[in-house]
């Protein structure tokens, strides 16, 4: 990988100046019989958090994002965010969302109860992004399958992401 080119328009894009960006990933180690799920929260100018929670007991990869994707809407509403973005590598759980309210699926409970927690901002969306601008996230997810607690950081980047970020 650390001869990998990313191609033009395939990395993270920070988004509008009033907005904040929220992507989401998961990790599942099955051996361990656990998933991770972590996001990073960015604006245009700032980073805003991260964080690293460990599923366990989790092993099905779309509950995992759905999780995951909750996490986020939780931070973004715990930090007062009005306009948020939310990014995904998952097109599943995009399509999911989308169709959340005459969809039969496993995770539509899930989609429903952070949909509720929505309301509240004034703008909000949930978007599928390419793996390629995702690997904040997914450094995120992966180190939460070594956790036991969920770690979180606010407003300082941990040292990990660092040269992810950069």
């Amino acid at each position: 990988r650390r001869n990998a080119i990313l191609l033009p328009g395939h990395g993270w894009r920070p988004p509008d100046m009033e907005f904040v960006k929220i992507n989401t990933d998961v990790a599942i180690c099955r051996e361990d019989g656990k998933g991770g799920g972590g996001g990073v929260a960015r604006s245009a100018s700032s980073f805003h958090g991260a964080w690293s929670k460990p599923y366990p007991g989790v092993t099905d990869p779309l509950i995992a994002e759905a999780l995951a994707l909750k996490e986020g809407v939780l931070l973004a509403t715990l930090r007062g965010f009005t306009h948020v973005i939310m990014e995904t590598d998952c097109l599943e759980a995009v399509h999911l969302w989308n169709s959340r309210y005459t969809g039969r699926s496993v995770i539509a409970p899930i989609l429903l109860e952070f949909g509720e927690l929505a309301l509240s901002f004034t703008s909000f969306r949930i978007q599928h992004v390419m793996r390629t601008a995702n690997g904040h996230a997914h450094l995120c997810a992966k180190r939460a399958c070594t956790l036991n607690v969920t770690e979180s950081w606010l407003d300082t980047t941990p040292g990990f992401l660092i040269s992810n970020l950069l």
